[in-house]
Order: structure tokens, then sequence, then C-alpha cells
């Protein structure tokens, strides 16, 4: 269940979603460097009005009453059923970009949760199958955009690590994700795990455990180097 994301670097995919649904209302602008991204912070989305945005990384359903309610994770087996998934996914659907993700494998040994940093075999971005809320916030007195990332089950590799993966889109299904009028049969064929070959992973600094920690350490492979062995000579 990816619960911490990485977003950097957009260089890369501004260019990719220009040149494939042309200029987009960007109230981004120059990205804030996040590597280290827990939930209820804001994440880069980009929605099916052609809007290129953040919103809040927990999606709460409009008629939530309070933050609580919000679900940063949507099962693409059930999404389409769900009170707090169904109408975002018939109407709202998103892109969200991001350079990598993490997740935490148990060491059998000692116990100790050991974090990983998970990224794309070329080192650039994923893009994350996503949904979209609007919801009104009293204590801000507005409306803000919420979302949360649809996830599938893991393919070999990331089996290793976790039971889950996101939902990743590769360039060819965007129009059809962001598309109102695509059917669910359509979507539904999109929620196969990527392939091994498409994705890399490494272990990284323990840093990344506390949300404190947001630099670019944190998504810096650790190898730790076994202690020699003394010698009497």
């Amino acid at each position: 269940m990816p619960g911490r994301l990485s977003m950097f670097n957009d260089a890369t995919f501004i260019q990719d979603i220009t040149n494939k649904f042309g200029p987009s209302k960007d109230t981004i602008g120059i990205l804030n460097k996040q590597y280290n991204i827990p939930p209820t912070l804001n994440i880069a989305i980009y929605t099916n009005t052609n809007l290129y945005t953040y919103a809040h990384f927990g999606l709460i359903p409009s008629w939530a009453n309070k933050r609580s309610s919000m679900q940063i994770n949507a099962r693409s087996e059930t999404v389409f059923e769900k009170s707090s998934f169904k109408e975002a996914y018939k109407q709202r659907r998103c892109l969200i970009p991001l350079n990598g993700y993490f997740e935490w494998k148990k060491d059998s040994e000692n116990k100790k949760s050991i974090p990983h940093f998970i990224t794309s075999s070329n080192r650039d971005y994923f893009v994350f199958a996503g949904i979209y809320e609007s919801w009104y916030d009293n204590l801000l007195g507005e409306t803000i955009l919420t979302c949360a990332l649809l996830t599938t089950e893991p393919n070999a590799k990331i089996a290793t690590l976790h039971d889950r993966m996101p939902v990743i889109l590769e360039s060819d299904k965007w129009e059809v994700w962001l598309n109102n009028k695509s059917s669910y049969s359509e979507l539904n064929k999109f929620f196969t795990p990527i392939p091994s070959d498409k994705i890399t992973y490494f272990r990284v600094s323990d840093l990344v455990n506390s949300v404190k920690n947001n630099s670019m350490e944190c998504i810096t492979k650790n190898i730790e180097v076994a202690p020699r062995q003394g010698t009497l000579f």
C-alpha cells in the first residue's frame, strides 16, 4: 500500500503531457521538490479537465464532514462500487506523476522494517492511476482537491516487498484513462501490474522513516558494509 511518495522533478512529465494533450492550465509552476511525501500533504496531479495542480494526498468524499474520512489508496477491484470512490472513479480520474515511492520490508533476522525506494527502471518518473474529489474544508473556508491512487496485485519484483502495488499507467493508456466516455471494461484492462523490468528498487536510509526528513538523502541508495573481522597480525 503506497503511503509514502517522492516527486522532485516533473520536467519530462510536463513535456510528455504537452506533446500528448497540448498546453494545460498549470497552477503549480515550479514544482515543490518533495522527497518524502506522507498522506495529507499536497501532490501534483493532472486531471481530466486538462489541469495540472496540487491535491491533498488522501481522498475525502464530497459528503464527508471531516478530514479523517480520507483514504489514500483505492483497490482497483472494488473502486467502482465503494461509496467513497465510485463517483470520482466515474467522473474524476487523474494522472499522478511521481519519481518513486517507498515500501518497507521486514528483515527476517532482526525483524526490523527496512525502507526501499521504488522507481522506474529509467530512473525518471511513474504515472499512477488516480481519482480526485472536491471537498469543502470548513476550517480553511474553501474547497480543496483531494486524491487517491489505485492499487492492484504486485508483479513478481514488488511481491518480494508487498502484496499490493500502484496501478501504473504507461503513456499509451493516458487518453483512455482520462476520457469520461471510456467504459469500465476498457478501464479494467489497465488494472494489471506493470512488468517487473519496468521498475527497480533499492534499500535506502532510515531517514525516510520520519516525515520530518525531506532531502535527497531519503532516496539515496544505502549499502550496508558488514564490519571486517579483526586479525591478530
